[in-house]
């Protein structure tokens, strides 16, 4: 009997790049906190950027990805 292949990782929702950032511990360390009401890491950053963009006008705020629906957000 054939078993199915599992799907893995998350689901592809528009294409991305790989990248790297250098952050002290120091500022790590908030940020993982900051991030605990986020599904991930990668999701509370991108909506640190998406809300910087919003606030300078260079990206629509219906164009943003990153959900703002726990407590807290705006």
């Amino acid at each position: 009997m054939l078993m199915a292949k599992a799907k893995r990782g998350q689901p592809k929702k528009e294409p991305t790049s790989i990248h790297s950032l250098r952050v002290p511990d120091r500022l790590w360390k908030l940020v993982e906190k900051q991030s605990k009401n986020s599904r991930s890491i990668n999701e509370y950053l991108t909506s640190i950027i998406e809300d910087k963009l919003i606030e300078d006008n260079l990206l629509d705020s219906t164009l943003r990805k990153s959900p703002k629906t726990k407590i807290g957000d705006k």
